[in-house]
């Protein structure tokens, strides 16, 4: 490609002022001595003026309210999650703390309840079942309350 070619491809841009000071330079150069490529350049410098003369055309009222209205909206949904997030995280922290605590009085407690109901064979592992099944089984309890508490609130729908 040669250099008329070239500064050919650079002429619209040139009209909308897009182009580095280095390239305004060489289309001015150019344009010095090449008659086609200046009459193409004022054709769309006229292109250029006329379309920044038509009216900007404006959304409604309406729309634009609706449009802050919903990003207000999310936005204060994503920071009710980072809250929640951040109350979250330190409450799985000490439910893990209490699991490992509490989980030699589980063991005892199994031993006793496995003593009580004559369980052959019941130890640790049978223990461990137990306090499991019993851990799941108030994660359960505890995300049905979750769940009822954040549907009354209008979260979850």
């Amino acid at each position: 490609m040669n250099e008329h070619e070239d500064i050919r491809k650079l002429l619209p841009l040139a009209a909308a002022g897009t182009i580095s000071p280095a390239d305004v330079r060489r289309v001015g150069e150019h344009l010095a001595h090449c008659e086609p490529c200046r009459l193409i350049s004022e054709e769309f410098a006229a292109l250029g003026s006329a379309l920044r003369g038509l009216p900007t055309p404006q959304p409604p009222a309406e729309l634009v309210a609706r449009v802050r209205n919903l990003a207000e909206s999310r936005l204060a949904d994503r920071k009710a999650r980072s809250r929640e997030g951040a109350i979250l995280a330190p409450l799985v922290a000490a439910s893990w703390i209490v699991a490992l605590v509490t989980w030699p009085v589980a063991q005892a407690a199994g031993r006793w309840v496995l003593t009580a109901w004559y369980v052959k064979g019941g130890g640790i592992g049978t223990a461990l079942a137990f306090y499991s099944i019993l851990g799941f089984l108030l994660a359960c309890a505890a995300a049905i309350a979750v769940g009822r508490h954040a549907g009354a609130i209008g979260r979850v729908r």
